[in-house]
């Protein structure tokens, strides 16, 4: 629960900065990944973390930091940035979900946008929101199925 709460605040202020300034300071991303690696680490000492568990939460981080080059920037790094700490505070199989979910969420806003004929190809969309609406959305069904993504 309070990994949710503080990652859900992370990806709060990173979602104001990127509407307002289309950017996401290094220092808010860093500190994200800090306190995921923070909190992978208490778990660790635990007992309830495995250095695998660690290892495959930042998987889909560093894929998309790889799509990242690989588009010549068209996905900003900071998208991959801002996918590390989820990955290490839900593991990997969430993470996956909320990113899967995030990218259909921005999917249907550039389809309203290009269907209203107010956006097209080229059209700049921010992309933290979404990954913070994902990330919220996910939460919400995990509670009232009462199951988890990563169970």
């Amino acid at each position: 629960m309070a990994e949710n709460m503080i990652l859900c605040s992370f990806l709060g202020i990173c979602s104001c900065y990127d509407c307002k300034k289309r950017t996401i300071p290094g220092w808010l991303l860093y500190t994200g990944i800090l306190l995921g690696l923070i909190y992978a680490v208490l778990l660790l000492i635990l007992g309830q973390y495995s250095w695998a568990a660690i290892l495959t939460g930042v998987l889909p981080g560093g894929l998309m930091l790889l799509l990242c080059h690989l588009t010549e920037g068209k996905l900003g790094s900071a998208d991959g940035m801002m996918v590390i700490p989820i990955g290490l505070m839900h593991q990997w199989q969430r993470c996956t979900a909320e990113v899967m979910g995030a990218c259909l969420l921005t999917f249907f806003l550039a389809a309203a946008l290009i269907i209203s004929r107010k956006g097209n190809r080229n059209t700049q969309i921010p992309f933290a929101p979404f990954l913070c609406a994902a990330v919220v959305l996910v939460w919400i069904i995990e509670l009232s199925a009462g199951i988890g993504v990563d169970k």
